[in-house]
């Protein structure tokens, strides 16, 4: 029996915005005609490069397939695609959503065609699809997403310098305090230099109690999330980069990271993907809470959804298909470092061929929680969260009183 999946996970509170937008500020020359074959595809810049791939092999065995290409700056994606299917523009019929989140923000805007029909008509196995990241809905539900890709956050850390301080590389999962004080004793300053014990972005302020099983939506109090709060003001407190350098607005973590003063790095597995180091580097299972069960870890999904314009949307959804579930589409996204969503020996095979990273084994071994609930509100919630997250960590307010007022925050929200 097929499986349904919710591609969108999350609802969020946020509605689409109603400006209008002149065109797509892609560089393509957009085709919206219903012709059948023309089909309209959006992502932004980190995806150009496969995306390109992505549509040679599929003219390949679709040679009258018409696919236009349209690509948005990464940082200006998310707001400027939200205005687009607003009503900015009638040309977008396939385009990529970066979490479950976003696509869920998308549909419960309107803006999401169901392609359930489509799938129904499909000999397409939607069993083979990591059900944890991309969530399985009842039979009254319909789908408006198919999975591109899925994440692992892991350890990252740099082998030369571990070398040249003679400490054994962090080859095997840590504790979060353990991997504080290993992070603390390598902290030092040579000459104009200074070397820090690691790098932990500010992007998911609950990371560690989510690998606990935790979420911002659970009943107060949240004990794990509160820990892990102390932790990170520990590591951005006393050996890792500030929070006030990444709250820069320039500052990139790759490029943090690359630059050679920093041991290790919290980084998902997209790192495989996007670092450009000049030293050798290894990959170890990311930190967890004591008594977490090992190899836990924590991931999320980006998705290939049809707007609800779509012209041609047959074609829009073959090409879905094709991109996200064919041992060719797949295989693309191996080789950009990526692990597909749907799973197939030609993807899997593409993706060792490609990752030659060591500790690339554990990527697999992890047993991945989703990095988002799937409370219908966890957009808003998070952001709340990450607001007050920031006060306490920038020292404006103790860590009690962060959790408190977001508890408060947290029921204006419902």
């Amino acid at each position: 029996m097929r499986k349904r999946m919710v591609a969108a996970l999350l609802a969020a509170t946020m509605v689409l915005g109603l400006t209008a937008c002149g065109g797509s500020d892609s560089g393509s020359d957009s085709k919206s005609e219903g012709d059948g074959k023309t089909v309209n595809v959006y992502v932004g810049s980190d995806l150009e490069g496969t995306l390109d791939d992505e549509i040679e092999a599929y003219k390949k065995v679709n040679p009258d397939a018409e696919i236009v290409k349209h690509v948005i700056p990464n940082n200006d994606y998310d707001d400027k695609i939200k205005v687009l299917l607003s009503g900015g523009a009638d040309d977008v019929d396939v385009f990529w959503a970066r979490t479950p989140a976003f696509a869920n923000q998308y549909r419960s805007a309107g803006a999401l065609e169901d392609i359930s029909a489509f799938i129904d008509k499909s000999d397409v196995d939607m069993g083979s699809i990591d059900a944890e990241l991309t969530a399985v809905s009842d039979e009254n539900e319909g789908i408006y997403g198919l999975p591109i890709y899925s994440s692992c956050w892991m350890l990252f850390y740099n082998k030369e310098l571990f070398d040249q301080a003679k400490v054994d590389y962090p080859t095997e999962q840590m504790t979060w305090d353990e991997y504080c004080d290993l992070a603390e004793s390598l902290v030092k300053k040579d000459g104009d230099t200074q070397y820090w014990g690691g790098v932990c972005p500010n992007w998911t302020m609950n990371l560690g109690a989510i690998a606990a099983g935790e979420y911002l939506t659970d009943d107060a109090p949240l004990e794990k999330t509160k820990e892990y709060l102390e932790i990170t003001d520990r590591m951005y407190s006393k050996s890792h980069i500030s929070i006030e350098e990444m709250n820069n607005g320039s500052w990139d973590l790759n490029a943090c990271f690359a630059n050679g003063n920093v041991y290790m790095m919290i980084d998902g597995d997209w790192g495989y993907r996007d670092l450009k180091c000049d030293f050798e580097y290894g990959t170890a299972p990311l930190p967890i809470m004591a008594g977490v069960e090992e190899k836990t870890s924590v991931g999320n999904a980006c998705y290939y959804c049809m707007a609800k314009t779509a012209k041609n949307k047959q074609a829009a959804y073959d090409f879905m298909e094709f991109a996200t579930t064919s041992d060719e589409g797949t295989s693309v996204t191996a080789r950009t470092g990526n692990v597909p969503s749907y799973s197939t020996d030609a993807a899997m095979d593409a993706y060792k061929e490609s990752i030659k990273i060591e500790g690339i084994e554990n990527r697999f071994e992890m047993t991945v929680l989703p990095e988002q609930s799937n409370a219908e509100n966890y957009a808003a919630i998070y952001e709340v969260f990450k607001q007050e997250s920031q006060l306490y960590l920038l020292g404006e307010e103790s860590v009690d009183d962060c959790m408190e007022k977001f508890y408060s925050l947290r029921d204006q929200t419902e």
